[in-house]
């Protein structure tokens, strides 16, 4: 996928799957042996917030988490379902750029990396605001001395934050508005609760690039798709203290590629980033073949590691080489 005259991939990790740094989580090591591999794909951050937010997965110095099994994650590998309420736990923009800069430094970090935001505040003007404050904060990363290669993915649809999206016409403008100065590439992630046509109109905005479909689905939405009884054995979230949680895997596939399938028609003219459901070869070709430019790996690294690898070298195959710079 080429924005702005530089290719991104035809392959992106999700917001969250390799951490802040790319290093991944402690099983990553683990699950290698078998295909856990991303060789081919584009790195993109755990989505950041501009101060530090403790959410509901508590991090160590080294910005993991402190214990092996979080309670805010429910895993069910036989259902291919992924139930988490993390809540965005994570140090700030501040502290995690000083990693990124330090990793450039001795050349740890790859040139082309996607940095994920979300707002975090009480109400849209208040998230606008601290949109623009964070976009003042890494203005100087994401620019670099021009040879840098930093794209921003802006997260509007984590349903573990409280944020009320009723206002999401006037925020995302308001947020794009901000993101101009930096000139950058610069993606929005949108729910697939969204309707498709007011994606189109969201991603009219001439600072946006492309448009990332989807994030967790919220505990209890979509009942006609998804069964949320049968998945976890009642009608309460097993992490309810947590708000519930949001649902990554193998139900939202159907529901994503109905999502892109109904904004191709409804005139998007953004390359569309699908993920979600995605747990082998054939699912990522079914969002390419309803419109998506690129396709994004989340929950697969969780419930089918040994797929990872296959289904990036697959896409690439499908799509035709694409080289995205790496670190020197």
């Amino acid at each position: 996928m080429r924005l702005r005259g530089v290719e991104w991939g035809n392959v992106f990790n999700s917001a969250g799957g390799r951490s802040f740094f790319g290093e991944g989580y402690w099983w990553h090591a683990l699950a290698a042996w078998c295909g856990l591999r991303y060789e081919g794909s584009t790195f993109v951050s755990k989505t950041t917030t501009l101060l530090p937010r403790k959410g509901n997965m508590p991090l160590d110095d080294a910005h993991q988490p402190m214990v092996l099994r979080p309670d805010c994650i429910v895993v069910k590998p036989l259902a291919g379902v992924v139930l988490n309420a993390v809540g965005l736990s994570g140090p700030g923009v501040r502290v995690l750029m000083d990693r990124w800069r330090e990793d450039r430094r001795k050349r740890l970090r790859p040139r082309q990396m996607v940095v994920s935001y979300m707002a975090v505040e009480g109400t849209p003007k208040d998230r606008i605001s601290e949109a623009s404050s964070f976009f003042t904060i890494v203005e100087p990363f994401v620019q670099g001395n021009g040879t840098d290669f930093t794209a921003l993915q802006l997260n509007f649809s984590c349903p573990n934050v409280g944020v009320d999206s009723s206002h999401l016409r006037e925020e995302v403008a308001g947020v794009l508005d901000h993101a101009k100065r930096l000139n950058v590439v610069t993606m929005i992630k949108l729910n697939a609760l969204v309707p498709p046509e007011l994606a189109c109109e969201l991603a009219a905005h001439p600072a946006c690039d492309a448009v990332v479909c989807s994030n967790t689905i919220p505990w209890g939405q979509l009942k006609e798709r998804i069964d949320w009884h049968g998945l976890f054995g009642s009608d309460e979230s097993p992490i309810a203290r947590y708000g519930g949680g949001g649902l990554s895997g193998k139900p939202l596939l159907p529901i994503v590629e109905e999502w892109i399938a109904d904004a191709v028609r409804a005139g998007m003219t953004k390359p569309i980033v699908g993920g979600g459901g995605i747990l082998s070869k054939r699912d990522a070709h079914r969002l390419l073949d309803v419109g998506a430019a690129a396709v994004e790996l989340g929950s697969v690294s969780i419930l089918r590691p040994w797929r990872v690898a296959g289904i990036i070298r697959s896409v690439n195959e499908r799509l035709g080489p694409s080289r995205v710079e790496d670190a020197e």
